[in-house]
């Protein structure tokens, strides 16, 4: 999993829009829920085997997980935690470099996990390749686009990028469609992979709001 797609301002305000490819065999939430967890609240999609979720929002933080690095790795289980959990224990942290400097990410399929604080500007990438971890700081950029390594090629990566960049409006409804037309389908490359759900976080002036559309198959 997946695409993902950022557009931001210097007031706070941003759209985070997220393609979850994952196989349809999986289970997944049906909606989106509010749990609390380490005395946090946070909202989101929830996944039904592990527990955990892909994409949510709390009181500072909107955070989603892609499958994968930087580069294409073999799936090698058994992991000791889930990524769907390993993006909550963000809730434990007052900020976003603490997470990264002590999360344990031994034993952790590689991921890439993106940050949102959504009380400043503040927008950091945490990359776990199974060996270390890499942290962006991408807090200027006010267009961020990643697509999974797993799934996706650096041509494919690419021209996900220019096709983001090249969106003359960049009103949710604009961008959640071009996230609608990049939707993996059916393939022989992947199988049982498509794209099971689209989730558009966006916060405007403090109120935020979660849109979770499943893909009906």
């Amino acid at each position: 999993m997946c695409i993902v797609s950022i557009f931001s301002d210097n007031l706070g305000n941003f759209i985070l829009t997220h393609n979850r490819d994952e196989t349809i065999l999986r289970p997944s939430s049906d909606g989106i829920q509010t749990h609390e967890i380490f005395s946090k609240s946070f909202t989101g999609p929830m996944d039904l085997v592990s527990g955990g979720t892909w994409i949510y929002y709390s009181e500072n933080y909107a955070v989603c997980i892609l499958n994968g690095a930087y580069e294409k790795h073999s799936h090698r289980p058994p992991y000791r935690m889930s990524r769907g959990l390993v993006i909550l224990q963000l809730l434990k942290y007052n900020s976003m470099d603490g997470f990264i400097d002590e999360v344990n990410l031994d034993g952790i399929e590689p991921f890439t996990m993106i940050m949102l604080n959504r009380n400043s500007d503040e927008k950091k990438i945490l990359v776990w390749d199974e060996i270390q971890k890499y942290k962006e700081d991408v807090s200027e950029e006010k267009i961020i686009v990643r697509s999974s390594s797993p799934l996706y090629s650096i041509e494919e990566k690419s021209s996900h990028k220019q096709a983001f960049e090249n969106l003359e409006k960049l009103d949710s409804q604009t961008i959640f469609q071009l996230q609608d037309e990049l939707k993996m389908l059916e393939n022989n490359k992947f199988p049982t992979v498509q794209t099971t759900s689209i989730t558009q976080i966006i916060q405007n002036h403090q109120q935020i709001d979660l849109k979770f559309c499943p893909i009906v198959k």
